[in-house]
């Protein structure tokens, strides 16, 4: 429904476009309101305005701090027009609605109160005020003075105006943030800022962390906690997983997952999900490791890593993973669930598409390189296997390619041998058979995949003519 604008409180740091807009105001015989600045600016113009102090009947308090946070204001914004109780409060307390608000924010550094509380309030009533937060936006409401504004325009700025103050949050966040050595490269500034997981681990020695260096802590941590019962080790460089290991000895995970890709785990971040103990730690003091996250460090353990003084130690105990994920695009945000792991991606669920059902161990070896892969980045292939002590590890990993043939290529090269009777799975379906003849010709005897191509039944065929056992999940997971 089109709503005309007769009420219009105004308060803007930048004036760039304000007089026109005020002035078309006036011409359709809107009433406005303006703070200090902006009445400043239309009175040099010789436009008409109310103060805000005589809509609240107060002056302003704390240095100017509380202007607009009164119920005159907000009240007149907050009102739902279609609710009769509060057109009844309306009433009662003499408060007459505002149907437009013009705000913009003063850079985050003063801490602006009043201005992200009118957008907020505004934004949340949008069914009948119009909320404008940018020069940029004037020229549509003018042409919508005539016939008024529409839901589809109200609900827009609406979002607008919440990206803006999602975007001011952070920008105060990142004042009173910690400050990091630097960002993905030594010439940006970078801050961290948090209360939960990784950014709330503990730092008990070694060198200040960069911004790289929590970026793979996280991966590594979440990893590493995909299982319980195991002890497992997951070695992260630059946001990809170089090995992983599980087994009921910390000491032989680490050794493992090292020898997955010991060249590029040189520098790595390491996460274990157990206490690292003098055993452990004089396997880890061999080699150059960045980081290392853990639930505990033994006194033993922190005195044999002290020796390596810039290396860092981070102590978290494990807890509950966000809900949500939020990641910015220019010109906005992408909200998602996490990606978690359940039910649908346990042996019991897959289906057999090829091939004869595989022995116990070799399930659960399908069943661990599934686990794995749904961390590394797309397009992924993970080769795993397991000795006969019941350490089970990576052998050969691909990751983050633009097709699937080069993913399989990869981590066939980094297995080398190794992937002669070893398992493999696939983040994605095979969009076509070259990916899997490659694992084929390897050596590899079993694969999990999400199945879903349209190519589906060509890479069953090549599994059956091949005698490999070949599952499908139905679950993708992606990880860009």
């Amino acid at each position: 429904m089109n709503k005309k604008v007769t009420r219009a409180l105004i308060s803007v740091s930048d004036k760039n476009g304000i007089v026109p807009l005020a002035r078309a105001l006036k011409r359709h015989g809107v009433e406005i309101i303006a703070s200090d600045g902006t009445g400043s600016e239309l009175a040099q113009a010789g436009i008409a305005f109310n103060s805000i102090e005589s809509i609240t009947g107060f002056a302003h308090l704390f240095s100017g701090r509380v202007k607009t946070l009164h119920p005159n204001i907000h009240g007149a914004i907050l009102a739902d027009l279609d609710d009769p109780e509060h057109q009844n409060s309306l009433l009662n307390s003499g408060i007459t609605p505002i149907d437009l608000v013009i705000v913009n924010l003063y850079q985050p550094e003063f801490f602006d109160i009043g201005g992200p509380a009118l957008i907020r309030a505004a934004a949340k009533n949008y069914q009948h005020v119009a909320l404008l937060t940018s020069p940029d936006q004037y020229q549509e409401l003018i042409d919508s003075l005539e016939t008024g504004t529409n839901l589809s325009q109200r609900q827009k700025w609406a979002r607008q105006g919440i990206y803006l103050t999602a975007k001011y949050d952070l920008g105060i966040l990142s004042q009173l943030a910690h400050p990091l050595r630097y960002g993905e490269n030594p010439h940006q500034l970078a801050v961290i800022f948090g209360d939960g997981g990784v950014a709330a681990a503990r730092v008990l020695q070694g060198k200040e962390m960069s911004y790289n260096n929590y970026l793979d802590a996280d991966a590594a941590w979440k990893l590493a906690n995909l299982w319980i019962e195991e002890k497992s080790v997951a070695i992260i460089k630059h946001g990809n997983p170089t090995g992983v290991s599980i087994s009921h000895s910390a000491v032989n995970a680490f050794e493992s997952a090292w020898q997955s890709d010991p060249i590029s785990a040189f520098g790595s971040v390491v996460a274990i999900n157990s206490v690292v103990d003098l055993p452990l730690a004089e396997k880890i003091s061999e080699v150059f490791i960045e980081v290392i996250i853990a639930p505990e460090f033994t006194q033993e353990a922190i005195n044999v890593l002290s020796k390596k003084t810039k290396l860092r130690l981070l102590q978290l105990k494990k807890k509950a993973g966000a809900p949500e994920q939020i990641r910015e695009i220019h010109g906005g945000f992408l909200f998602q669930e996490v990606d978690t792991l359940d039910e649908h991606d346990l042996p019991t669920s897959w289906r057999l598409v090829a091939g004869n059902q595989v022995d116990t161990q070799t399930l659960a070896d399908l069943s661990f390189a599934w686990f794995v892969v749904t961390s590394v980045r797309s397009n992924a292939i993970v080769i795993a296997g397991s000795d006969q002590s019941g350490v089970r590890s990576t052998l050969g990993i691909g990751m983050g390619q633009v097709n699937r043939r080069d993913a399989a290529e990869q981590a066939v090269q980094r297995a080398s041998k190794r992937a002669v009777n070893a398992v493999a799975a696939s983040d994605a379906f095979f969009p076509f058979p070259d990916g899997l003849d490659l694992l084929i010709k390897a050596g590899i005897r079993a694969v999990v995949a999400p199945g879903g191509s349209v190519n589906d039944a060509a890479v069953v065929e090549l599994a059956q003519q091949a005698g490999i056992s070949l599952y499908f999940t139905d679950r993708r997971h992606f990880l860009h």
